[in-house]
Protein backbone atom coordinates (compact mmCIF):
# COMPACT_ATOMS: atom_id res chain seq x y z
CA UNK A 1 0.00 0.00 0.00
CA UNK A 2 2.80 2.39 0.87
CA UNK A 3 4.39 1.77 -2.53
CA UNK A 4 1.10 2.48 -4.28
CA UNK A 5 0.68 5.76 -2.39
CA UNK A 6 4.23 6.80 -3.31
CA UNK A 7 3.67 6.04 -6.98
CA UNK A 8 0.36 7.94 -6.98
CA UNK A 9 1.98 10.95 -5.32
CA UNK A 10 4.75 10.95 -7.92
CA UNK A 11 2.20 10.86 -10.73
CA UNK A 12 0.36 13.86 -9.25
CA UNK A 13 3.61 15.82 -8.96
CA UNK A 14 4.56 15.08 -12.58
CA UNK A 15 1.10 16.08 -13.83
CA UNK A 16 1.23 19.33 -11.86
CA UNK A 17 4.67 20.12 -13.26
CA UNK A 18 3.43 19.64 -16.81
CA UNK A 19 0.46 21.95 -16.26
CA UNK A 20 2.54 24.67 -14.62
CA UNK A 21 5.17 24.57 -17.35
CA UNK A 22 2.56 25.39 -20.01
CA UNK A 23 4.43 23.13 -22.41
CA UNK A 24 1.34 21.22 -23.53
CA UNK A 25 -2.36 20.98 -22.93
CA UNK A 26 -4.39 18.12 -21.54
CA UNK A 27 -5.47 15.54 -24.15
CA UNK A 28 -8.84 16.38 -25.68
CA UNK A 29 -8.82 20.02 -24.51
CA UNK A 30 -9.20 22.90 -26.95
CA UNK A 31 -6.22 25.16 -27.64
CA UNK A 32 -6.80 28.79 -26.65
CA UNK A 33 -5.62 31.68 -28.85
CA UNK A 34 -5.42 35.33 -27.79
CA UNK A 35 -2.74 36.67 -30.14
CA UNK A 36 -3.57 37.39 -33.78
CA UNK A 37 -0.11 38.61 -34.87
CA UNK A 38 0.35 35.51 -37.06
CA UNK A 39 -1.95 32.86 -38.57
CA UNK A 40 -3.39 30.27 -36.17
CA UNK A 41 -2.50 26.70 -37.12
CA UNK A 42 -4.98 24.02 -36.04
CA UNK A 43 -5.46 20.42 -37.11
CA UNK A 44 -8.48 19.11 -38.97
CA UNK A 45 -11.04 17.67 -36.56
CA UNK A 46 -9.75 19.65 -33.56
CA UNK A 47 -11.48 22.30 -31.48
CA UNK A 48 -9.92 25.64 -30.62
CA UNK A 49 -10.93 28.75 -28.70
CA UNK A 50 -10.47 32.43 -29.49
CA UNK A 51 -10.47 34.40 -26.22
CA UNK A 52 -11.30 38.10 -26.35
CA UNK A 53 -11.21 40.56 -23.44
CA UNK A 54 -14.74 41.67 -22.62
CA UNK A 55 -16.64 43.67 -20.03
CA UNK A 56 -20.44 43.36 -20.27
CA UNK A 57 -20.90 46.13 -17.68
CA UNK A 58 -19.95 48.62 -20.42
CA UNK A 59 -22.72 47.36 -22.72
CA UNK A 60 -20.17 46.23 -25.31
CA UNK A 61 -19.78 42.68 -26.59
CA UNK A 62 -18.00 40.96 -29.47
CA UNK A 63 -19.77 39.97 -32.67
CA UNK A 64 -18.58 38.25 -35.81
CA UNK A 65 -17.99 41.12 -38.21
CA UNK A 66 -18.00 39.18 -41.46
CA UNK A 67 -18.51 35.81 -43.08
CA UNK A 68 -15.99 32.99 -42.73
CA UNK A 69 -15.70 29.76 -44.72
CA UNK A 70 -18.23 27.44 -43.07
CA UNK A 71 -16.78 24.49 -45.00
CA UNK A 72 -13.49 25.02 -43.12
CA UNK A 73 -14.73 26.05 -39.65
CA UNK A 74 -17.86 25.63 -37.56
CA UNK A 75 -18.83 27.86 -34.63
CA UNK A 76 -19.80 25.58 -31.75
CA UNK A 77 -20.48 28.03 -28.92
CA UNK A 78 -19.68 31.35 -27.29
CA UNK A 79 -19.56 31.81 -23.53
CA UNK A 80 -18.49 34.56 -21.18
CA UNK A 81 -15.95 33.77 -18.47
CA UNK A 82 -16.13 36.28 -15.60
CA UNK A 83 -12.92 37.62 -14.01
CA UNK A 84 -11.31 35.85 -11.08
CA UNK A 85 -11.96 38.85 -8.83
CA UNK A 86 -14.90 40.51 -7.10
CA UNK A 87 -13.68 44.00 -8.03
CA UNK A 88 -16.56 46.12 -9.32
CA UNK A 89 -16.42 46.69 -13.09
CA UNK A 90 -13.66 44.15 -13.72
CA UNK A 91 -13.73 42.53 -17.14
CA UNK A 92 -13.45 38.91 -18.16
CA UNK A 93 -13.25 37.07 -21.48
CA UNK A 94 -15.57 35.95 -24.23
CA UNK A 95 -14.55 32.49 -25.39
CA UNK A 96 -15.54 31.53 -28.92
CA UNK A 97 -15.18 27.81 -29.63
CA UNK A 98 -14.74 26.60 -33.21
CA UNK A 99 -14.25 23.19 -34.78
CA UNK A 100 -11.88 22.67 -37.73
CA UNK A 101 -13.89 20.78 -40.35
CA UNK A 102 -11.71 20.77 -43.45
CA UNK A 103 -8.19 21.64 -44.57
CA UNK A 104 -8.02 25.25 -45.74
CA UNK A 105 -7.64 28.90 -44.75
CA UNK A 106 -10.24 31.41 -43.60
CA UNK A 107 -10.43 34.60 -41.56
CA UNK A 108 -12.45 35.19 -38.39
CA UNK A 109 -13.24 38.89 -37.94
CA UNK A 110 -14.67 40.28 -34.70
CA UNK A 111 -16.00 43.73 -33.79
CA UNK A 112 -16.75 45.04 -30.31
CA UNK A 113 -20.07 46.92 -30.37
CA UNK A 114 -23.21 47.72 -28.41
CA UNK A 115 -25.70 45.27 -29.98
CA UNK A 116 -28.67 47.68 -29.84
CA UNK A 117 -26.72 50.36 -31.72
CA UNK A 118 -26.06 47.95 -34.60
CA UNK A 119 -29.68 46.79 -34.66
CA UNK A 120 -30.80 50.41 -34.58
CA UNK A 121 -29.22 51.00 -37.96
CA UNK A 122 -26.85 53.82 -37.02
CA UNK A 123 -25.54 54.40 -40.54
CA UNK A 124 -22.95 56.94 -39.46
CA UNK A 125 -21.46 54.53 -36.92
CA UNK A 126 -21.44 51.74 -39.50
CA UNK A 127 -19.59 53.91 -42.02
CA UNK A 128 -17.06 54.85 -39.37
CA UNK A 129 -16.56 51.16 -38.53
CA UNK A 130 -15.79 50.32 -42.15
CA UNK A 131 -13.43 53.27 -42.39
CA UNK A 132 -11.31 52.01 -39.53
CA UNK A 133 -11.17 48.35 -40.58
CA UNK A 134 -7.57 47.50 -41.38
CA UNK A 135 -7.32 43.99 -42.75
CA UNK A 136 -6.45 40.65 -41.19
CA UNK A 137 -4.40 42.13 -38.34
CA UNK A 138 -6.77 44.96 -37.39
CA UNK A 139 -5.78 44.93 -33.71
CA UNK A 140 -2.37 46.29 -34.63
CA UNK A 141 -4.05 49.45 -35.91
CA UNK A 142 -5.88 50.06 -32.63
CA UNK A 143 -2.80 49.19 -30.58
CA UNK A 144 -4.72 46.61 -28.57
CA UNK A 145 -6.83 49.37 -26.97
CA UNK A 146 -9.62 48.46 -24.61
CA UNK A 147 -13.29 48.46 -25.52
CA UNK A 148 -13.85 51.56 -23.36
CA UNK A 149 -11.10 53.59 -25.07
CA UNK A 150 -12.25 52.52 -28.53
CA UNK A 151 -15.82 53.52 -27.67
CA UNK A 152 -14.75 56.95 -26.38
CA UNK A 153 -12.83 57.61 -29.59
CA UNK A 154 -15.73 56.46 -31.76
CA UNK A 155 -13.67 53.63 -33.21
CA UNK A 156 -15.04 50.14 -32.60
CA UNK A 157 -12.31 47.73 -31.61
CA UNK A 158 -11.71 45.03 -34.18
CA UNK A 159 -9.79 41.78 -34.20
CA UNK A 160 -9.15 39.43 -37.12
CA UNK A 161 -7.63 35.97 -36.88
CA UNK A 162 -6.36 34.12 -39.94
CA UNK A 163 -6.87 30.38 -39.37
CA UNK A 164 -4.98 27.65 -41.23
CA UNK A 165 -6.49 24.18 -40.86
CA UNK A 166 -3.80 21.59 -41.58
CA UNK A 167 -4.14 17.81 -42.03
CA UNK A 168 -4.40 15.79 -38.83
CA UNK A 169 -0.93 15.23 -37.43
CA UNK A 170 0.48 17.97 -39.65
CA UNK A 171 0.96 20.79 -37.13
CA UNK A 172 4.07 19.25 -35.58
CA UNK A 173 5.37 17.63 -38.74
CA UNK A 174 8.82 18.74 -39.91
CA UNK A 175 8.77 20.57 -43.23
CA UNK A 176 10.11 18.63 -46.22
CA UNK A 177 13.36 20.21 -47.43
CA UNK A 178 14.47 21.00 -50.96
CA UNK A 179 17.83 22.27 -52.14
CA UNK A 180 19.38 23.94 -55.15
CA UNK A 181 19.26 20.67 -57.13
CA UNK A 182 15.44 20.82 -57.02
CA UNK A 183 15.25 24.19 -58.77
CA UNK A 184 14.62 22.54 -62.15
CA UNK A 185 11.84 20.30 -60.80
CA UNK A 186 8.18 20.87 -59.95
CA UNK A 187 7.63 20.57 -56.22
CA UNK A 188 4.25 19.00 -55.43
CA UNK A 189 2.98 19.94 -51.99
CA UNK A 190 -0.28 19.29 -50.18
CA UNK A 191 -2.67 22.04 -49.19
CA UNK A 192 -1.82 23.49 -45.74
CA UNK A 193 1.45 21.55 -45.53
CA UNK A 194 4.85 23.14 -45.03
CA UNK A 195 8.01 22.80 -47.11
CA UNK A 196 11.43 24.43 -46.91
CA UNK A 197 14.06 25.64 -49.35
CA UNK A 198 17.53 25.14 -47.84
CA UNK A 199 20.22 26.95 -49.84
CA UNK A 200 24.00 27.17 -49.37
CA UNK A 201 25.01 30.58 -48.10
CA UNK A 202 28.06 32.32 -46.66
CA UNK A 203 27.20 35.53 -44.78
CA UNK A 204 30.87 36.31 -44.08
CA UNK A 205 31.20 37.26 -47.75
CA UNK A 206 28.31 39.72 -47.50
CA UNK A 207 26.09 37.62 -49.75
CA UNK A 208 22.63 36.40 -48.75
CA UNK A 209 19.53 35.01 -50.43
CA UNK A 210 16.72 37.49 -51.09
CA UNK A 211 13.14 36.55 -51.98
CA UNK A 212 12.48 38.22 -55.33
CA UNK A 213 8.93 36.97 -55.89
CA UNK A 214 6.30 34.39 -54.94
CA UNK A 215 2.50 34.26 -54.97
CA UNK A 216 1.41 35.43 -51.51
CA UNK A 217 -2.13 34.31 -52.25
CA UNK A 218 -0.91 30.71 -52.47
CA UNK A 219 2.12 30.64 -50.17
CA UNK A 220 2.75 32.02 -46.68
CA UNK A 221 6.33 32.59 -45.53
CA UNK A 222 6.45 30.93 -42.11
CA UNK A 223 10.08 31.65 -41.25
CA UNK A 224 13.54 32.43 -42.53
CA UNK A 225 16.49 31.03 -40.58
CA UNK A 226 20.22 30.65 -40.97
CA UNK A 227 21.91 27.40 -40.01
CA UNK A 228 25.65 27.65 -39.61
CA UNK A 229 27.91 24.68 -40.22
CA UNK A 230 29.81 23.34 -37.26
CA UNK A 231 32.83 21.06 -37.27
CA UNK A 232 32.01 17.81 -39.02
CA UNK A 233 29.80 19.55 -41.57
CA UNK A 234 26.60 19.61 -39.48
CA UNK A 235 24.25 22.57 -39.57
CA UNK A 236 23.13 24.41 -36.47
CA UNK A 237 20.32 26.99 -36.26
CA UNK A 238 21.35 30.42 -35.11
CA UNK A 239 21.43 34.11 -35.84
CA UNK A 240 23.29 35.11 -38.95
CA UNK A 241 26.95 35.83 -38.37
CA UNK A 242 26.95 35.07 -34.63
CA UNK A 243 29.69 32.78 -33.33
CA UNK A 244 30.86 31.69 -36.78
CA UNK A 245 34.41 31.04 -37.86
CA UNK A 246 35.75 33.41 -40.51
CA UNK A 247 34.89 32.01 -43.93
CA UNK A 248 32.45 29.42 -42.62
CA UNK A 249 29.31 28.80 -44.65
CA UNK A 250 25.92 27.37 -43.84
CA UNK A 251 22.32 27.21 -45.06
CA UNK A 252 19.60 29.79 -45.41
CA UNK A 253 16.27 28.04 -44.86
CA UNK A 254 12.99 29.54 -46.14
CA UNK A 255 9.92 27.71 -44.80
CA UNK A 256 6.60 28.14 -46.58
CA UNK A 257 3.04 26.94 -45.95
CA UNK A 258 0.79 26.19 -48.93
CA UNK A 259 -2.44 28.07 -48.20
CA UNK A 260 -4.39 27.64 -51.45
CA UNK A 261 -4.49 25.35 -54.46
CA UNK A 262 -2.63 26.48 -57.58
CA UNK A 263 0.83 26.97 -59.07
CA UNK A 264 3.45 29.47 -58.02
CA UNK A 265 7.06 30.32 -58.80
CA UNK A 266 9.48 31.18 -56.03
CA UNK A 267 12.42 33.25 -57.24
CA UNK A 268 15.45 33.83 -55.01
CA UNK A 269 18.58 35.86 -55.72
CA UNK A 270 21.98 35.51 -54.08
CA UNK A 271 23.52 38.97 -53.79
CA UNK A 272 25.00 41.68 -51.62
CA UNK A 273 21.95 43.79 -50.67
CA UNK A 274 23.83 47.10 -50.86
CA UNK A 275 25.13 46.47 -54.39
CA UNK A 276 21.96 47.59 -56.14
CA UNK A 277 23.69 48.28 -59.45
CA UNK A 278 25.15 44.78 -59.85
CA UNK A 279 23.33 41.64 -61.04
CA UNK A 280 22.77 38.79 -58.61
CA UNK A 281 25.58 36.28 -58.22
CA UNK A 282 23.02 33.50 -58.64
CA UNK A 283 19.26 33.25 -59.30
CA UNK A 284 17.10 30.20 -58.54
CA UNK A 285 13.48 29.60 -59.50
CA UNK A 286 11.37 26.86 -57.91
CA UNK A 287 8.08 25.72 -59.46
CA UNK A 288 5.50 24.78 -56.81
CA UNK A 289 2.23 22.96 -57.48
CA UNK A 290 -0.24 22.90 -54.59
CA UNK A 291 -2.93 20.23 -54.46
CA UNK A 292 -5.29 18.88 -51.87
CA UNK A 293 -3.45 16.30 -49.79
CA UNK A 294 -5.99 13.59 -50.70
CA UNK A 295 -5.34 14.10 -54.42
CA UNK A 296 -1.59 14.07 -53.93
CA UNK A 297 -1.72 10.80 -51.99
CA UNK A 298 -4.03 9.23 -54.58
CA UNK A 299 -1.55 10.10 -57.33
CA UNK A 300 1.20 8.32 -55.43
CA UNK A 301 -0.65 4.98 -55.38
Amino acid sequence: MRGNRTAASAAVIVAAAVLLSGGCRMPGSAEVFRNNSSPLVVEKGSEFIIALEANPTTGYSWQLAGEFDHAVLELEKMEYKPPATDRLGAGGEEKWTFKALEVGRTTLSFRCVRPWEVEGGDEGAEEKSDEHASGPYASAATGGQSEEVAAEEGEPEERAFIVDVVPKGGSGKEAERHGEADADKTLEVGLQTEFALALDSNPTTGYSWQLASYDQGLLYLVSREYEKKEEGGEEKKGEEGRGELVGAGGLEVFTFRAIAEGESEIELRYLRPWETDRPAEKTLTFQVEIKKEAEKEKKGH
